[in-house]
């Protein structure tokens, strides 16, 4: 595939985030490829020259939110960190993470087209909450070498702690039933589901 040159890389960023917006305030069935153009100016030619059309865009869409979202759960450092500190670190960039506009905003369309567009979905949860499991996880493994956390298994004990933080606070805002929560709010969170964690895994409780 030919290089493509400074003007039609920006060409290319300009349909996608002009596209980024319309789809993530209407929907995949409320946005239409004239649509866009009459957005950005410019033909049809160019935008399925780029996409392919308008499921390729979408696609392309879904790439660039999903490396969005997993960019701050890649670029943590949990390693070697007392067990407080490390579940207060993941948890403040978690939901950072999955409580922020954008992101509400494309997992309600992600959601809404799970069953037509399943790779988007697999993205989507590849992206956000399998990542952060995964950097969890991989803490638990290490905190149980160092006799940090009694045995267990460090996938399920990871699932267990970032749902534990998400459920009733996620599902309001994404319902549209409470505003973004605060920081305060978040740390409150935070303090009592790391608290609960710590009793129920620490050696020095045992």
């Amino acid at each position: 595939m030919q290089t493509p040159t400074p003007r039609q890389a920006a060409k290319r960023q300009s349909i996608l985030q002009v596209a980024t917006d319309m789809f993530l305030a209407e929907g995949y069935s409320g946005v239409s490829v004239d649509g866009i153009i009459a957005n950005i100016g410019g033909s049809k030619r160019t935008l399925y020259a780029y996409f392919g059309g308008k499921e390729g865009l979408f696609a392309a869409i879904i790439e660039q939110l999903c490396a969005e979202n997993v960019s701050p759960l890649t670029h943590m450092t949990l390693a070697q960190k007392p067990l407080d500190e490390a579940l207060k670190t993941i948890a403040r960039v978690f939901l950072d993470v999955v409580l922020s506009p954008r992101t509400l905003a494309l997992h309600r369309l992600i959601v809404s087209e799970a069953l037509r567009a399943p790779e988007a979905a697999k993205s989507f949860f590849e992206a956000a909450p399998a990542t952060a499991y995964s950097c969890l996880a991989d803490y638990f493994t290490w905190a149980e070498e160092a006799g940090l956390v009694i045995p267990g298994n460090p996938q399920t004990r990871a699932k267990i702690f970032l749902d534990a933080l998400t459920g009733d606070m996620q599902l309001r805002c994404l319902l549209g039933l409470s505003p973004c929560p605060g920081k305060a709010a978040r740390e409150h969170l935070i303090s009592e589901t790391t608290a609960i964690f710590i009793n129920g895994l620490s050696t020095d409780r045992h």
